[in-house]
Parts: C-alpha cells; structure tokens; sequence
C-alpha cells in the first residue's frame, strides 16, 4: 500500500510540474494581451458604427462593449464587428415586429428608441408602457436582449414602469452634456429609482461627440458610481473626437515592468589581451576585446537564446506520456496483489 501511494504522489507531482512551463510560455508569447486581460474597463461603451469606425472599434473595442446600429440601413456593418456584442434600434415596435425575423442572426440585442415627436408612432406614444411590453416580448421570442432609449420626458414621466421590462436602459443626456450640474440632478435619483424597480437593470448615459472630449469625461467620471455603461453618439464628422473620448475613459495600457534578470545584468567590461609583438605594425587590426571573465558571454547574435516553443510542447507530451505509464504501472501493481491475497 505504501508503494501505492508513493507511486500516485510522484504522478501528480509530475502533472502540475507541466503547468507552469505552458502558463509560463503563453505569458512570454503576449506579454501585453495578458496584462491588458487584468484591467477591465470600470464602463461598457456602446458606440454608434459607421464604416470609418470599424476597423478602429475592432481594435479597442472590449467583450462587454456594444457596436450599434442605429437604422437598420447600417446593420450590414455589424457583420463585420468582431468584438462584444451587436444592438440595432427601431423607432416603432411595428418596425422591430416585421424586420426582426430578418435581422435576429445580426443582433443580441434589440434597442428601442421612444421619443416625443413624428418620427415614433401616436398609439406607441399613447401608450409607452404597453410598447415596452410589446418589444419585451419581441425580444424574448428571439432570445434577444431589450435596450431602451426613451427621451428625457418619457424617462421622468414612465421611466420607473417601463425598466422591469428592459435589459438595458440609456438616460440621454446629450442636449445638457455641457451642463453637468442639470445633467446630474436628472441622472442621480432617476437611477436608483430605475435600479428600485429592476436590480438588474444595465444602465448608461448617451453623449454626443461634440465640445470638448476632457470635459464629457470628466462629466461621466462624475456620474460613474450611478452607471454600468456609456453609449457614444458619432457621426462621420466627429470620427478623431470619438477616438479621442474612448481613449479619456479607458485605461491606458499598463507599463510591464522589465525581467528582474535584465535590470540586475551585470554590465561586460573590455579587456585586452597582450600580444606576442609588443610594437605591432599600424596595418594589422587592433586588439579584440573580450568580456571579462565574471560576465556570461552573450549568444553567438547577441541575444539572449531561449528554447523554440515546440521544445515546451514536446516536454509537456513527454510529461504526459510519463504520467500515463506510471498511473498504468500503479493500476498493475495493484491488481497483482489483489490476486495474491
């Protein structure tokens, strides 16, 4: 019983040896990716998209973000988004009941946009808490989340009874956003009357990309306890400001610091060596020098060499390979005994 055991313990410890070679490797081959990984944005964005935006929100863009299309004359370009997720918005519930069949494969979440004025329906108007309903449901028969995006009215008069119905529910503050004390006194005690009614509501704010990028920051920085998102009005004016917000909210990229092994390398120092000939003649070349002795000598390039990554590959298969035949060995040895007794 002893060897048994002693047996299963050398196999274990040679399986987590392996775990650290491969985490080790994986670190060493995107230093930047894994130590970006660990500072998630405090705010999800959810951004407009227009073709000049594409490539750059692919870019920087993080999981929890959400590229928008705002009519569905743009929801081709959400094939192309390759990070986070995809909202399209409609004006009407008719709208969104007739073209969701067609659209669901190119969104996870459906937005509904209901505002005072001609563009939205008189009867969805009339009725906002019933059109919210209808969308909720429109939305659940897809498997799709629901954002809704009411105007500052329809926040303030049916805010409360609608978020029960809503994944997603964005406060536009986009007309006083250079007002930040009225954009505050709306925003704060409307959002714990939202999260009130809906613990599990998302909220953001909506801006503009116009005026002065420090001073929107500073406003969401603000309000940023109260949110869980910003969503980003754009135009093909305003591309380098809505480049330049981002870059205000999120985090800049930490700064690895360097190998403890490179910032204590002991510095090489020239020697010369004597030569046989004490006056040399001026044509022949001038004395090599060498590294002193308690220096390492630096690889035949001048860099450090560190093994090719199928060497960490074939180690792991051979830990592998190892592992199976002592657990094989221990399975025989105990069902000798077993027979023996």
């Amino acid at each position: 019983m002893a060897k048994f055991v002693a047996l299963l313990a050398a196999a274990l410890l040679l399986t987590a040896g392996c775990m650290p070679v491969s985490l080790a490797q994986s670190a060493e081959e995107n230093p930047v990716a894994a130590a970006q990984a660990t500072v998630p944005a405090k705010l999800w964005i959810d951004m407009s998209m227009g073709p000049q935006l594409l490539d750059w929100y692919n870019g920087v863009a993080q999981p929890a973000d959400i590229a928008r299309a705002d009519h569905v004359s743009l929801v081709d370009l959400l094939d192309r988004v390759e990070v986070g997720r995809r909202l399209v918005v409609f004006k009407t519930v008719a709208d969104a009941e007739a073209l969701t069949p067609r659209l669901v494969d190119k969104m996870d979440i459906i937005g509904y946009n209901l505002e005072h004025g001609p563009t939205n329906r008189p009867d969805e108007q009339a009725d906002p808490v019933g059109s919210v309903r209808r969308m909720r449901q429109l939305a659940d028969d897809y498997g799709l989340e629901l954002a809704l995006g009411p105007d500052r009215a329809f926040a303030l008069s049916h805010g409360v009874e609608m978020a029960p119905y809503v994944d997603y529910f964005i406060l536009q503050i986009q007309r006083a956003q250079t007002e930040p004390d009225v954009v505050r006194d709306f925003v704060m005690p409307l959002v714990q009357e939202l999260r009130r009614a809906n613990p599990d509501v998302q909220i953001s704010v909506q801006v503009r990309t116009e005026g002065d990028v420090t001073a929107i920051a500073d406003l969401i920085e603000s309000l940023e306890s109260s949110l869980d998102g910003v969503s980003i009005l754009t135009s093909e004016e305003t591309v380098e400001i809505a480049e330049a917000l981002v870059a205000e909210l999120r985090p800049p990229a930490p700064v690895l610091p360097m190998p403890e092994a490179t910032q204590n390398a002991p510095e090489l120092h020239a020697v010369v060596l004597p030569t046989a000939n004490p006056n040399p003649s001026p044509r022949k070349s001038a004395p090599t020098p060498i590294p002193a002795q308690s220096a390492p000598l630096p690889a035949d390039d001048g860099e450090e060499r560190s093994a090719p990554a199928w060497f960490y590959a074939g180690a792991l298969a051979l830990m592998g390979i190892v592992v199976v035949a002592l657990l094989a060995s221990v399975w025989v040895y105990a069902l000798q005994n077993d027979r023996r007794r």
